[in-house]
């Protein structure tokens, strides 16, 4: 039996004891959550410098292959003739120039369609005024996208197997905007959705691979889509009235 002295005197051990066990865990809860910490930081820093490696690997390719298309430009630039020149040399081959009625009679003869023949031109020329308008408008996008390279600089051209050994194992329909911009060339698009589509399978494509490798990278695709939406909203006028001239010829 403890008398009442010595009962406070082991509350008061019991209080400290307790006191100094909660201290400890407290501290010992602290370390933890600071070494966590630590460790997160440790892997974000590592992360950003492999990201900011491959960027700067995938920077130095691209301006390797800019600097060998200017040139190849250079090498294959043909020479600027000067149009005096040229009707010099017809002079000098003929020894004088062709009188003009000469000129006339060699001229093709006119064939006149008739009001048939008249239409069957309109239709021609309305269907390839609108696809070479549509275009025209689309590479302007094209460029302008290519333009905002602080997002577009890692889709600007197709992914190699060195910059990324298992990309075709992962993306079955790659995409970027030099691409993009050989199909608008060639008259590929016959609407401003497709050229979309591309635009939006680049996004996907950047999701896909890297989602979860490379969190950075799938944003700047996303910015660089919703500036597209942006461009094709800015031209909607110029667009619809194109791809109606295309339409006017498929009916």
């Amino acid at each position: 039996m403890y008398f009442p002295t010595e009962a406070a005197k082991k509350k008061a051990r019991d209080d400290r004891r307790l006191g100094e066990e909660q201290e400890k865990r407290r501290i010992e809860e602290s370390a933890r959550r600071l070494y966590d910490k630590e460790i997160r930081m440790a892997k974000e820093r590592e992360r950003r410098a492999e990201l900011k490696k491959y960027e700067a690997a995938i920077k130095q390719e691209r301006e390797e292959e800019l600097q060998k298309v200017k040139k190849n430009k250079m090498m294959h630039r043909s020479p600027q003739i000067n149009n005096d020149y040229l009707e010099d040399s017809r002079t000098r081959r003929f020894g004088k120039r062709m009188p003009e009625r000469d000129q006339g009679a060699k001229r093709r003869p006119t064939v006149d369609l008739g009001s048939y023949g008249g239409g069957y031109a309109s239709t021609t020329k309305r269907h390839k005024g609108g696809e070479v308008g549509l275009a025209n408008i689309l590479e302007r996008i094209v460029e302008s996208l290519k333009d905002r390279i602080e997002i577009s600089y890692l889709f600007l051209k197709p992914v190699s197997k060195k910059e990324a050994p298992d990309y075709r194992d992962i993306i079955e329909h790659p995409m970027d905007l030099s691409t993009i911009k050989v199909k608008v060339r060639n008259m590929e698009y016959k609407s401003r959705e497709q050229f979309r589509q591309d635009v939006r399978q680049i996004a996907f494509n950047a999701h896909k691979y890297n989602d979860g490798r490379n969190p950075d990278i799938p944003p700047l695709a996303d910015e660089l889509l919703n500036f597209c939406d942006y461009m094709l909203v800015e031209n909607e006028e110029s667009l619809t009235e194109a791809e109606a001239g295309i339409e006017y010829t498929d009916m």
